[in-house]
């Protein structure tokens, strides 16, 4: 054979392709990282339509000091592109004991004041100390005791402590809204890193010109390094011959060889269709395809003719509009809840050129199943709608238009569906009790 047309092909132009295209071209290798889309960014890309900036869905940086992204920028000598803009304060709107909504601001800085978390929790003398108590022990974990709970549930881990209902119920709003899982089935490794990372290294964040913009920057550096970027460029199959990848094949450009393919498609759509079955042991693929689905993230986006928000972050929540394992069974059966979880941002709240002049852009979110045909993501839209008029009016009033995104959606745009109700997957896969930390699935094929 001849010499490969690239060192390295990277499949899907998301945060991870870009990134691992980028280091790769600033060692000095030649990688070719081919995107379904037109656009790189994956799940993460950001839209420019009418004046408007934005994510299709909630997003925010957490941590906020030492990301990933920061120190990426910083091995490629580009920092300096890397514009932050720290949450300084979010919006925490709750129901619970008392039956109604209440909003409290709380900093999202490092060593934050607890006591606005425990005025809305409704917390008396006994149960403040209680609940200061499991948090500061929470965070205070070590390393070492932090990954002997790959093999514990959140629930289960919480039920070793005294913990006050109000606390348990934020911890698993938590889960659904951070980790996209139920309390009683994620990992508590995986949520109580994410909890040490707000304590210690801030709550979240944004990006002057979104999270695009980052992107666009990391793609900009695979270019100036060698690299390439072919987009509107669909993989159909990984070519492999004698048990080694040779490269790609695709509609566009037809066959395109290396000797290493990096796969950022997802390790189902990787081994069950762009590779086969064929070529591996039954065991392997039997193993992929029970790694289970996160659950998927739907909602709906408002622009608003005029400014009626002035956080730049809202978390809604109740005690029973969280999902655990049971209440999400009930929805998937047709019953519809009272009220669900609702995560929204205002882009332009943290960069006002997100949006034109005196308008803004609101992205809600809620939980829903992964299935791209979920058939629980028209009621959800009706129900964001329904809670979004009756706690924020004001800004209600002032919607021009609506956007909706689900499932459907992210499947189509990312990650493809190959095994029936999965594909719509906020997160991905792996993020459960057996399948995290020291089980996450090994990034190595068996080819």
């Amino acid at each position: 054979m001849g010499e490969p047309d690239y060192d390295v092909i990277i499949i899907g132009g998301g945060p991870g392709g870009l990134a691992c295209a980028a280091v790769l071209a600033a060692e000095g290798l030649r990688p070719l990282i081919v995107e379904k889309n037109e656009h790189t960014g994956g799940k993460a890309v950001t839209v420019s339509r009418n004046g408007f900036q934005y994510e299709l869905g909630p997003k925010l940086q957490v941590p906020m000091r030492e990301p990933a992204f920061r120190i990426l920028l910083r091995k490629l000598g580009i920092e300096c592109e890397l514009h932050a803009i720290p949450l300084d304060k979010a919006a925490l709107v709750y129901r619970g004991r008392s039956g109604a909504y209440k909003t409290k601001v709380t900093t999202q800085e490092t060593g934050q004041d607890p006591g606005p978390f425990f005025d809305l929790w409704e917390l008396d003398e006994a149960e403040r100390a209680r609940a200061l108590a499991v948090m500061s022990e929470i965070v205070m974990l070590s390393p070492e005791r932090v990954s002997e709970l790959d093999d514990l549930s959140m629930h289960d881990f919480l039920a070793g402590y005294d913990i006050p209902y109000p606390v348990y119920s934020y911890m698993a709003m938590h889960a659904n809204a951070s980790l996209a899982e139920p309390i009683d089935l994620v990992a508590a490794s995986e949520q109580v890193r994410i909890l040490q990372q707000i304590a210690f290294q801030g709550g979240g964040g944004y990006y002057k010109g979104g999270f695009g913009r980052v992107l666009d920057v990391i793609a900009d550096a695979v270019r100036a390094n060698g690299g390439e970027i072919w987009t509107g460029a669909r993989v159909e199959r990984i070519e492999v011959a004698d048990g080694r990848v040779t490269g790609v094949s695709t509609k566009e450009h037809g066959t395109v060889t290396a000797p290493i393919v990096v796969s950022n498609a997802g390790i189902q759509p990787t081994v069950l269709k762009l590779v086969g079955v064929s070529h591996f042991e039954p065991a392997y693929t039997d193993y992929v395809r029970g790694l289970a689905p996160g659950w998927s993230f739907t909602g709906v986006r408002y622009f608003l003719g005029k400014k009626a928000l002035q956080h730049n972050m809202y978390m809604v929540y109740a005690d029973d509009s969280w999902w655990d394992t049971a209440r999400y069974q009930r929805v998937m059966e047709g019953q519809v809840p009272d009220d669900v979880i609702l995560f929204m941002t205002v882009p332009s709240n943290f960069d006002p050129s997100m949006a034109p002049p005196g308008k803004q852009c609101v992205i809600t979110g809620t939980i829903c199943s992964p299935d791209p045909e979920a058939a629980e993501v028209e009621m959800l839209y009706a129900k964001t709608d329904e809670m979004f008029a009756r706690l924020f009016p004001e800004a209600w009033a002032a919607v021009e238009r609506r956007e909706c995104d689900g499932p459907r959606e992210i499947s189509v745009h990312t990650r493809d569906s190959v095994i029936p109700g999965q594909g719509g997957e906020c997160v991905g896969v792996g993020q459960v009790v057996g399948q995290c930390g020291k089980y996450k699935p090994s990034p190595v094929s068996p080819i």
